[in-house]
Formats: C-alpha cells, structure tokens, sequence
C-alpha cells in the first residue's frame, strides 16, 4: 500500500497552508528590490502605516536579527536575510509589510517609499571576473574563492582534448512554494514546509543569537515537493522571527509564485573547461578541471556545496590516476543559488561526459567502447572498496556489467541512426553520489578551524500496548514514498501487517534530530533506513529478553510475529500480547527493557576532509544511460524515443517506488536539458512565469519509450544494503541528449539548454 499516495488522493494531506493560524496572526510580505545594484537611502513606510498596515524596515530588523548566517568561505561576505545598506540582487528583501489579511499586506506594498542610488549591475561571470564594478567592496574582488587541487601524479599522455562547457542557472519549481508561521517570544515557534531540520536551526540560532533549546521548528506531515529547494527557507524564517519579535504577534507567509521566480533557491550558472589526457589507445591518465560557478550576490550556505559534493567521484566511473580541479566562485547581481536535485550533479557529468564522447571522436574510438575501456574494473576494488584519487570510497559493484547491460540496444540503435539521419544515439556513465558527508563544505576554506564530517540521523521506534508500531523520523515527507518503504520494511521483519504500522516522517526539534537530519542528497536509503534497520534490531534484542521471562526459557527464537521455545513451539507469545503484558504489569518482568527505541546510524567511513580529499558521499552507485533522440527535419523540435538506464543501486527497498524515482530524475534532467533556464538581462530577471521558463509538460513524456535495467549489488557496510538512486538520472540525461543531438548535427553540444 501506497500510504502517502492514499493520502493524497483521498484530499487527506497536511500541507502549510492546512495548518491553522494562531491567535492574532498577522500575514507578511515582503518588499523587494526592484533594482539589482544600489544603494539604500531612505525606507519610508508612512503611507503604509496610514493604510492600516505595519511596515518593518532595515533598521528595526537589524535590532533582532543582530549576526549574520554564518560563512562557508574565507571571503569577508556578510550574508544577512535583507539589505541593510546596499542591494544586491532583484528581489532582495528591503522592508517587511504587516497586515491582519494577506491581499491587504501585498497591496500595501506599493505605499512603500525607498530612495536609493541605482549602481551598474555585474550581470555574468565575465563582467564579474573584470572587476571593474564590485558587488562587496570590502572582498576587493568578485571572487569569493579560488582553489587549485591535484590528486595524484601527472603522467604522459599521446593527446590532450579541451572541451568548454555552460550550464545555465535553473530552478526545481516544486509545486508548492514556500510557506511558515512563526512565533516568537523568548523563544521561537516555527512551522514551515522546510526541507530539514539540519542546519536550519543552527543558522537561525546564530543570526537572532537565541540558544538552540529555544528554537522549535516543525513542519507539517507533507510538503508539496522540494528537490532541494526548501532548504533554503531559513532566511524567510528569520525575517518573519524579527517581525513577530518586533510586534508580538505570530506572522503567516506564503510565497507567491512570482517570488518563487524571482528570488528563491537556484541552481547556479556554471562553466567552464575539461582537459582529457589520454593515450592514441584511448587509455585515459589524466583530468583537468576548471569550473567558474555564479552564485549570485550572497555565498548562501551550504554554498559553494555545488562544487564539492561531488569531490569524492571527480573521475566520475573510470580508474584515472590523476586529477586536477580548479574551482572558482564568482559573484554577481543576481538572487544566490542554492540546493536543487542532483546538487552540483547535472553540470559536473554534463562537462565531463560530453568531454569523454570529444575523446572518443578525436581518436576514432566508438563512445562505448572508450567508457568501458576506462571503466574501474573488479579487480580494481581492495576489500570492498576503491579508493578515488579525491578521497572517495567506492562500494565494490560490477561496473561493466551495469554499462555492458545497454550495449545491445546502443548497437540497434546506432544502426538505425546510419539509416535515419535525423537520428542520434548518445550515451553517459556516471557514479551517483548518496547520503552526503556534510564536512565538503570545508573544501572551500582555506583555514579550518574545525573539522566536519556530520550525516547520521535518528530512528524512534515504539511499540505500543496493542502491538501496534509508531515510528518517527525527524525529516520531510516531499512525497518519495518514506513512509511506505518503512512500514513495508518494518511490517515483513517483525511479521506485524502494514495497517498496524504508523511512520511519521516530519520535522520536530522537540526529538531527536542533528545536524544532518533531513531528507536531502539522496540519503533516506543509505542513511535512514540504516537507522531504522539497527532500531528494529534493537527492538527484536528487547522483545526477545522480555519473551524469555514471559515463556521462562532462555531459548527463545522468533518468526513472523510471534516469539516461541525453539524446543517447545507450543510455548509462544505474539508480539502484541507480549506488549499488552509489558504495558500492563513491567513489574512482572523485573529489571525490563523499555518498548521504546531511538537508534543512531553513523558510519565510520564517513570522516572530515584530509587536505582536500574526501570521501563527500557514504554511498556511490553506478548508472549508465541511453538516449535515442530524433529531431524533426521541419520545426528541429528535439524528440526523444527511447531511453535506457541500467544501474546498480545496491539493495532496491521498494521497486515501484524506486522506478517512480528515476522517471521522475529523467524527465527532470530532460527538463534542464531542453527546456528550462532563468535568464537576466543587465541583472534583471527575464523569467517569471511558466510560460518564459518553458517547463516541459505531459505531452513532451507522450511515445517516449524508458526502460530501467535493475542490477542488486547489496551493500555490505550498510545496514539497510542500500545506495540512493533518484538524483542520478538528472546527473545523467543532460550529457547523454547532449551527446546523441551532436551525433545528429556533428557538432558539439557545449551549452545547455539545447536551442
């Protein structure tokens, strides 16, 4: 049973806007620069007043909200949720606007009086690199990090290919946007769809400089899609804290979609070049790396995290001894990026696989054949694992067999293309990072002052007086399927049918949660289950000793539900009059066990940064992807007709699920691939509606025939055996496309989206 679909099909889901508004709310919104370079004057919220509302400005916010979030680089940028003296970006917060009914609080917008000094804007990363028009003065520069990092040794090579790369910026566009109802007192209530709670609670404790224990953050049962984007809530949290603060009264906020547009969490403008070095075998020595990432006007944490998450698997699937990474962040007029599916993903394996299908036409080699010439081989993996030259461990799997699974239908189709030339056939490899170690962000530093390395999270598993089971897990529910795959996995290892199953999985800081916790970077399988599985052990190890006093024999084994004396059968307890008898007298069972347990998952494998090596992911799996693309020879619209993906993802938890994971990551890489891209003009955003991002929709999906090869590696470090797998086929679809619409035109694909 599908327990979150059921929900949503009986109208039963818990969304922000279900939750009820507190006595005497007040509805926020905010004042936004319609400028992307300035400088703040005056704010004058007279009219506003005098229309019945409350208007808020720089001043009386920087009373509340008295730090800065904290930094993720050594660039002195001070990074608050508003514009205190300057504007930097279309759509920065500059004043709030209160009123007792939300259309009255965006009217009122327009009484707002600002006199500023427009400045000229830095509009890309040229104008940003010139330098000539600085967005933070006191950086000296527009670039907020520069790192140079090798791994390995250099060798010989009989060729060097250079491919220049753009990946425009983009959005995830979740179907609800942003939403929260904020309290704050001497302490802070907060209820938002945030993706978290992880570091969340730690950015709004530093900013409004209030202890941790004072912060409460929940967030309804369902939130209306994420990919990431939700995490970058916190800023919007902390505005509408000061603004409760400052009134004392509990503030409602629901993002338009306009706003969602315009100002809320993107995927950042990449570009750059990758040096291929290899010899005239097509034997692969060597990668060079330059990317110049835009992440607009504030490094807004976990930025540059883009950059980094993918760290350990710079050589992507293939054994190569050497590499070399040059990253640059670059700021500019624009709103800062952020988390979107895939993190960092889709522009890495775009530069890097469309610069592989360059090698292979260089040297006269067939695509596939130079991917599985490089690929790393079994007899490359040491008790289990490969040790990537950046820090990364790969789980051992048998990566030519997932890559040699397409090859059938690449030869079929390639002959096809011979036929058709309107026809291409382009191919990508990749190894999908899952279940993120928090401590890549310190790559950026080049002083560190404390090690990171935070990714474990929590399982509370309780069992009730009726044998009924009551999870929770301290994370969001964006609509993946947690909750079933728990109760599926908890209702066949302790033989309790699903019905009597509950798994809550919504954020409460009031139990158990870190750092880490949360639903993000693909790390629900690796990480969560891996909890839940060791709190199910656990539970088993109580039940038992509890069954062993109530049978009174110390032979007792259990099976489907029921705990009984291996010499005796006929002596058994079922887990719910087992329970029932523990609930109802412990006495009997002298010193007992509780029915309760909050397990903790946390790998060793996962360890601060050494140097700048890192193992950035505790799971990487292998994916190989397959596009058939026809393009129709009068409108040139870009069609695709097949698409393959084979992978290994170690243990698959749910099938059906899962497959839903990899449609839903392929037609969003298809999304960023032909489709979707938030353009500026002179720092003005030029794209504010569905119509001018040119989201695909159910007809591009229409005689597009996919097909999922399923290979079952279990982990064997993991207690849940299994990798994450909905974020690689966004890594993926974009150099593939690429590289089968090159096949078609001969030329290269460099810029994505394809036009």
């Amino acid at each position: 049973m599908y327990i979150e679909g059921k929900r949503a099909v009986n109208g039963e889901g818990e969304y922000i806007s279900d939750l009820p508004d507190l006595p005497g709310t007040l509805y926020m919104a905010i004042y936004r620069s319609p400028i992307p370079h300035g400088i703040i004057r005056k704010v004058n919220f007279d009219e506003v007043k005098s229309h019945g509302g409350i208007g808020i400005g720089p001043n009386e916010l920087s009373k509340i909200i008295v730090n800065p979030f904290p930094t993720t680089v050594d660039a002195p940028i001070k990074y608050y949720p508003f514009a205190k003296d300057k504007i930097r970006f279309v759509g920065e917060p500059i004043g709030i606007v209160l009123a007792n009914d939300p259309y009255k609080a965006i009217d009122l917008l327009d009484y707002v009086e600002i006199d500023y000094q427009e400045l000229p804007a830095v509009s890309n990363i040229d104008e940003a690199l010139k330098g000539e028009v600085l967005v933070h003065e006191e950086v000296k520069s527009n670039i907020a990090m520069k790192r140079n990092m090798k791994f390995g040794n250099p060798r010989s090579a009989d060729v060097i290919i250079s491919e220049k790369f753009k990946f425009s910026r983009h959005s995830a566009m979740p179907l609800e946007p942003y939403g929260l109802l904020v309290r704050m007192n001497e302490e802070m209530e907060v209820w938002a769809n945030i993706q978290g709670p992880m570091l969340q609670v730690y950015f709004l404790s530093r900013a409004l400089n209030l202890p941790i224990n004072n912060i409460k953050l929940y967030s309804p049962r369902d939130i209306g899609g994420s990919f990431g984007t939700k995490y970058s809530l916190y800023p919007y949290i902390t505005l509408a804290a000061a603004s409760s603060k400052l009134t004392g009264r509990p503030i409602r906020w629901t993002e338009t979609r306009t706003e969602d547009f315009l100002a809320s969490s993107a995927g950042g403008e990449r570009r750059g070049t990758v040096e291929i070095m290899a010899n005239k075998e097509g034997k692969i020595s060597g990668i060079s790396y330059t990317f110049y990432e835009d992440i607009g006007a504030y490094v807004r944490p976990p930025e540059p995290g883009a950059l980094f998450r993918v760290q350990g698997n710079l050589n992507g699937a293939y054994n190569i001894p050497y590499i070399e990474a040059n990253y640059v962040l670059v700021l500019t007029n624009k709103s800062p990026t952020g988390l979107n599916r895939g993190y960092g993903g889709p522009p890495f394996y775009f530069a890097l696989e469309t610069a592989i299908d360059k090698l292979a036409d260089e040297l006269g080699i067939d695509p596939l054949e130079i991917r599985l010439k490089n690929l790393i081989r079994l007899q490359d993996f040491k008790d289990g694992f490969y040790q990537t030259p950046s820090g990364g461990l790969y789980p051992e799997q048998d990566y030519e067999k997932v890559v040699s699974a397409i090859k059938d239908e690449y030869i079929y189709w390639k002959e096809e293309s011979k036929k058709r030339k309107n026809l291409g056939v382009g191919i990508a490899v990749l190894v999908e990072p899952s279940g993120t170690n928090l401590g890549y962000v310190d790559l950026a530093l080049e002083n560190r002052k404390n090690p990171h390395s935070s990714s474990g999270d929590y399982a509370t598993i309780s069992v009730n007086p009726d044998g009924s089971i009551s999870v929770f897990i301290n994370g969001t529910n964006e609509g993946l399927g947690h909750e079933t795959t728990i109760a599926e996995y908890i209702s066949k290892e302790l033989g309790i049918d699903e019905s009597l199953i509950k798994v809550e999985n919504r954020v409460d800081t009031t139990k158990p949660w870190n750092l880490a916790s949360g639903s993000y970077s693909s790390r629900f399988a690796p990480i969560v289950m891996s909890a839940v599985v060791k709190g199910v052990n656990e539970l088993k190890e109580k039940m038992t000793k509890l069954a062993k006093k109530y049978l009174e024999t110390e032979n007792v084994k259990f099976k489907n539900g029921v705990f009984y004396d291996e010499n005796d059968e006929r002596k058994n307890v079922s887990i719910k009059k087992l329970a029932s008898a523990f609930h109802w007298n412990p006495n009997a069972f002298g010193d007992s066990e509780s029915l309760t347990v909050t397990s903790y998952f946390y790998s060793p494998y996962l360890k601060p940064a050494d140097g700048d090596k890192i193992n950035s992911s505790l799971g990487y799996s292998i994916q190989a992807h397959l596009a058939v693309v026809e393009i129709d020879q009068t409108t040139e619209e870009i069609k695709i007709i097949k698409y393959v993906i084979s992978h290994d993802a170690g243990k698959i938890l749910n099938k059906k699920l899962a497959e839903s994971q990899l449609y839903g990551g392929l037609m969003h890489g298809i999304a960023l691939t032909l489709y979707e891209e938030l353009k500026y003009e002179n720092g003005i955003p030029q794209t504010l509606t569905f119509d001018s991002y040119e989201t695909p929709t159910l007809s591009e999906a229409l005689g597009m025939d996919v097909e999922f090869i399923h290979f079952e590696t279990q982990s064997q470090y993991l207690p849940s055996g299994a990798y994450g797998l909905g974020e690689g086929p966004i890594m993926g679809a974009p150099a593939s496309i690429a590289n089968a619409v090159s096949r078609i035109i001969a030329k290269r694909i460099t810029e994505l989206p394809i036009r």
